[in-house]
């Protein structure tokens, strides 16, 4: 028997199955009516990665491309200046830098918010701070957690989508101390439980969602420090919604508080070193509404360089099971349920 549907209902009925088989199967996918901002860990496009992105930006997102610019804001951490100027600030074993030209690399990832506030965006001293800000400016991405003076480095990036105010925060809980800014002098927005809770409170009055991006902990360290609970905790009391942390290098577990999600660290992201202890890293998707989270979807990244060569792959199989397996184990101590979905982790609001 035919069906006596008008054939323009029928397309209607066939597409809505269709949308609902998608987001079943993409549980991340980014949807028209809630804002969708992606997170992801440390970016260094220097060393032996930088005359690859110069001669190609777009080579380190070969595999994750759709993903990292299926968002309506993609936020990361930049490890270093964008510059070829200034001396060495402080003697220390690793000190990074990058050409000003690898800025394209980012926006062709579709990495559009960064936190400046780390342990290596003072390497080459004040003037490669001020070329990194201003690169940054000239080609529409947003920053903070570093500036000119103290002011200016605790001063948050307000960012309107969709109807909704996000204000972004970043703090550096790192040595060298002598990086962070004081009222004269540039540098990073230092971490201090005072500065988080007046920082938080002035944003979100002005915003509907708060985010705060911690540098912080100790280099491969999958556990968390006391100290990163009670700033996390502390940032979500004065009224944030998200807290992300990196350094270091490695995932650590997700915590659930009052309203807010607290992600310890995400890893790596796109970073210039060879290293099998950094093998994975996380990419979170999350969707919000103007008054809450509604979902946390995390990804789990290949990031062995030895075997992607600076270009993260996502997870499938049994290594995503792997990962996401660890990252509920790491997430167990404080109570957070989340459920492996496919080959991605989602926690629902």
């Amino acid at each position: 028997m035919r069906s006596r549907l008008p054939l323009f209902f029928r397309f209607l009925l066939l597409s809505s199955l269709a949308l609902a088989i998608i987001s079943l199967s993409f549980p991340g996918l980014a949807t028209d009516d809630l804002l969708t901002i992606a997170f992801a860990g440390d970016i260094y496009l220097g060393g032996a990665l930088e005359a690859l992105v110069l001669k190609n930006p777009a080579y380190p997102f070969l595999h994750i491309a759709d993903l990292c610019r299926a968002n309506d804001l993609f936020f990361a951490n930049l490890e270093g200046p964008l510059s070829t100027r200034g001396e060495i600030y402080i003697e220390k074993t690793f000190t990074f830098r990058m050409h000003p030209q690898v800025v394209h690399c980012l926006t062709a990832g579709g990495v559009n918010v960064l936190s400046l506030a780390n342990n290596h965006i003072m390497d080459y001293g004040p003037e490669a701070l001020i070329d990194t800000i201003q690169t940054l400016q000239e080609n529409g991405i947003y920053y903070t957690g570093a500036g000119l003076s103290l002011k200016e480095a605790r001063q948050p990036v307000l960012i309107e989508k969709k109807g909704v105010k996000i204000a972004f925060l970043a703090y550096n809980n790192t040595f060298p101390l002598e990086f962070n800014a004081t009222n004269e002098q540039p540098g990073t927005a230092p971490g201090y439980e005072s500065y988080i809770r007046q920082d938080v409170k002035k944003a979100r009055a002005v915003a509907d969602f708060v985010v705060v991006s911690f540098h912080w902990s100790a280099e491969l360290l999958k556990e968390r420090k006391p100290y990163q609970s009670t700033l996390a905790k502390l940032a979500i009391d004065a009224g944030a919604n998200l807290v992300i942390g990196h350094h270091p290098h490695v995932i650590q577990g997700v915590e659930v508080y009052k309203h807010g999600l607290i992600v310890y660290s995400l890893g790596n992201f796109v970073f210039a070193s060879r290293n099998n202890n950094v093998q994975d890293g996380l990419l979170l998707q999350v969707q919000l509404t103007p008054s809450a989270l509604q979902a946390a979807t995390f990804y789990p990244l290949n990031i062995n360089n030895f075997q992607v060569n600076f270009r993260p792959r996502i997870w499938t199989g049994d290594q995503a099971q792997r990962v996401l397996t660890e990252l509920q184990a790491l997430s167990a101590p404080f109570g957070t349920a989340i459920e492996i979905i496919g080959d991605r982790g989602v926690i629902k609001f």
